[in-house]
């Protein structure tokens, strides 16, 4: 599986190559850090070395290259997809989501990985293929564990602490380390194999919890090359950001898994048959807004409602989700109670019942069991914009 996806990407790529689109920035993230008094590499190889091991999760994956050409236009391959994961000390089970985004090209996987097996679809193709736990890992692309990069490899680190007391470092690295770590960390284009292969700039982010828990990694590099004697720059990014260790659950249901047991063994399929979806154009759009807007609805079924710019999707025959972007709002409903979560202000109300997440507080009519489910309701908007290929900080930051 992963060589074939490898197979299709390099095609993708090479379609790329050939062509541009509009022109489109890049933008640079911005984070409020405090610094930390101590040596940042000692501090940073003791946190990346003990970071505690949960035995769930759920990890959001993002990648994206941007070529732009001699003449100033873009392609973009964009990738995006979710992990979660249990019991992964003893028998690991699995449930994967991808999305890939080429110029308008779109394919889509899901799979779910039960006692060594992932039952897959990928771009309604089902099959099903023996593999270990760390294989299933590196369907995703993107190294999904903490690393402790050696010292030489490294030009400046700096450490430092955010709003909710985590640990960030930013490293650089030097010139020659950053290409090899590029090509063998990072890059599944190949991107390395170009002609004047080289890169010019780079910056790694490493994020660990107060608790000790690895929170994930954001990447820059700054790549160029040269394509059928045309020079090409390359943006390369990527995220990678954890979520609910130790509360992670896999639902599979036996209907599930009766239908997992008609899949075809992998070896068995054409794999000429997969090709990339067209079904909807999965690009994103001007704003983060309206791609979340978008994808809520194409991805993840959510419906209009009527009210202006407002999105909703009945959850079961007891709860739902309504995302309202006039107010920058997300509401987790159950029968007649409202949690409401304002991502502009970061603060959640139910009731009378309020909780500011950046102050950390809580007002005087809110109960322990209250404070905890409000917890909860942000994760599950953190969740929608995992498998929308966003995050909580693009939407924040396009509000500042």
């Amino acid at each position: 599986m992963i060589a074939m996806k490898k197979r299709i990407i390099l095609m993708i790529t090479a379609v790329l190559l050939m062509g541009g689109c509009a022109k489109t920035e890049v933008p640079e993230e911005t984070e409020d850090l405090t610094p930390v008094i101590g040596d940042a590499y000692t501090l940073f190889t003791e946190d990346a070395q003990n970071a505690k091991k949960a035995d769930s999760w759920t990890a959001g994956v993002r990648c994206e290259y941007r070529y732009k050409f001699s003449d100033d236009t873009l392609s973009i391959y964009a990738m995006d997809g979710v992990m979660e994961a249990e019991q992964v000390s003893t028998n690991p089970r699995g449930h994967i989501t991808q999305n890939i985004i080429a110029n308008g090209m779109n394919s889509v996987m899901e799979g779910y990985f039960l006692d060594d097996v992932l039952y897959n679809t990928y771009n309604n193709i089902t099959y099903r293929e023996s593999m270990s736990f760390n294989e299933l890992k590196q369907t995703m692309l993107m190294p999904l564990d903490a690393y402790a990069y050696p010292q030489q490899v490294i030009e400046t680190i700096t450490a430092a602490e955010n709003e909710d007391g985590n640990h960030v470092y930013t490293l650089i690295l030097t010139q020659k380390s950053s290409e090899d770590i590029f090509a063998d960390r990072f890059d599944f284009n190949e991107t390395d194999q170009m002609d004047d292969f080289a890169i010019s700039g780079n910056k790694i982010i490493v994020s660990f919890d107060k608790d000790g828990y690895y929170l994930g990694e954001k990447t820059r590099f700054d790549v160029s090359f040269t394509y059928s004697s045309s020079p090409i720059d390359v943006t390369f990014t990527s995220e990678v950001s954890y979520l609910r260790n130790d509360e992670t659950a896999i639902d599979v249901t036996d209907e599930m898994e009766k239908e997992f047991a008609a899949y075809v063994e992998f070896k068995d399929i054409d794999t000429s048959t997969i090709s990339p979806e067209s079904t909807y154009d999965d690009s994103p759009e001007e704003t983060v807004s309206a791609t979340f807007r978008k994808r809520l609805i194409n991805r993840l079924g959510y419906e209009e409602t009527d009210m202006p710019n407002e999105v909703w999707m009945q959850y079961n025959t007891n709860e739902a989700y309504t995302v309202n972007f006039e107010n920058k709002t997300f509401t987790y409903s159950s029968y007649s109670i409202n949690y409401t979560y304002s991502w502009q202000g970061d603060l959640i109300s139910m009731g009378s019942c309020s909780y500011d997440f950046k102050k950390d507080y809580v007002s005087s009519e809110c109960q322990e069991s209250t404070v905890e489910k409000m917890k909860e309701v942000k994760n599950y908007l953190l969740m929608e914009l995992y498998y929308c290929g966003l995050s909580l900080e693009d939407l924040q930051n396009e509000t500042k």
